[in-house]
């Protein structure tokens, strides 16, 4: 019955360049309906959705399964984006997005998590801003990666908020691409998430680039430094802002919660040595000051993260030193 109410009123179609989704699903079954149909429903058609369950241990497979029956019978003669559904042993996110990029026939490729949700324009207009200079064909134009802002929720509060919509400061003339990523990165957070994102798969197959399933926490700026390292190897080499909160993030979910990983120090250390490798062991005097300027930033976001924690006081002070946990319960009293 959840399958049937789901799939009324899908529209026309507008066929172009396809567009690769990969959606993780980890006991998120009814979630990932929502999810699915939003975005099928969408401005954009030519779309093909790999949803991998992670060997979720409800009924999200099966539920699954019976909304693509559903809806390959009743649009079986139309134009429609594709759904695809795989299954594998649990093993997390990371392990889900790499097994759904060995599965994708796509141009372009999205990661979009089951518990979130996008604008219906989200595809379009992510892939519009990644194709803006494609006919000039001029090499300093090449664009990379294609970011929008996003509509943040936080479920226990209700609160919302549309972070990542100002302008960021363009590239300077003397400015290198990676100093230029290294200052958008220590200015805002709109680049550390991959779910925001538009990428290009040949630049991911190329260079054979993955996710680190040795990672519990940043796994995800760490592809995107990787990903931007190997775009500028072959002059892709500029980013693309959509200012408009077009990927809707809730955070508060099962999935959608860091937890310990983000208490531990060693892992925000970790984090910051992806930082220095996509630097390069040549880097600037403006490159070091940026790295500078990330590492505090990580140091606050660390100590922000184990005030937040549901943990005592005093298992916080295991974490982290006391001045800097007496600072951050005090922010996070006037941050929502």
């Amino acid at each position: 019955m959840l399958c049937v109410t789901l799939l009324n009123s899908l529209g026309a179609h507008n066929l172009t360049d396809k567009i690769s989704v990969i959606i993780p699903v980890y006991n998120t079954g009814k979630s990932a309906l929502k999810l699915i149909l939003s975005i099928v429903k969408g401005s954009y058609k030519n779309l093909e959705l790999i949803v991998v369950d992670d060997g979720s241990t409800d009924d999200s497979k099966q539920l699954i399964t019976e909304f693509i029956r559903q809806y390959n019978l009743r649009f079986k003669n139309q134009s429609k984006p594709t759904i695809k559904l795989f299954s594998k042993s649990n093993g997390g996110a990371s392990t889900a997005r790499n097994f759904g990029l060995k599965k994708i026939t796509g141009k372009y490729v999205a990661f979009t998590d089951s518990d979130d949700s996008v604008d219906p324009t989200f595809y379009e207009k992510l892939l519009m801003a990644l194709k803006k200079y494609e006919d000039l064909k001029t090499r300093d134009l090449k664009v990379a990666l294609a970011v929008s802002g996003v509509h943040y929720k936080r479920l226990n509060t209700r609160h919302k908020k549309d972070i990542y919509c100002n302008e960021i400061k363009g590239r300077a003339p003397d400015e290198t691409f990676k100093e230029y990523v290294l200052r958008v990165m220590y200015t805002d957070g709109r680049l550390y998430a991959v779910s925001n994102k538009l990428f290009r798969a040949d630049i991911i197959q190329h260079f054979n680039l993955a996710f680190d399933e040795s990672m519990t926490f940043a796994e995800d700026t760490k592809f995107t430094l990787e990903y931007l390292t190997a775009a500028s190897r072959v002059h892709f080499n500029r980013i693309e802002y959509v200012l408009e909160p077009l990927y809707h993030y809730n955070f508060g979910t099962t999935t959608s919660i860091v937890g310990n990983s983000s208490l531990s120090w060693g892992n925000w250390l970790k984090s910051y040595q992806d930082f220095i490798k996509f630097a390069g062991k040549k880097r600037s005097k403006k490159a070091n000051q940026y790295l500078n300027r990330i590492y505090l930033r990580w140091k606050i976001s660390h100590a922000l993260a184990v005030a937040r924690s549901s943990q005592s006081f005093g298992h916080k002070l295991q974490h982290t030193g006391l001045f800097q946990l007496i600072l951050a319960e005090i922010i996070i009293k006037f941050r929502r």
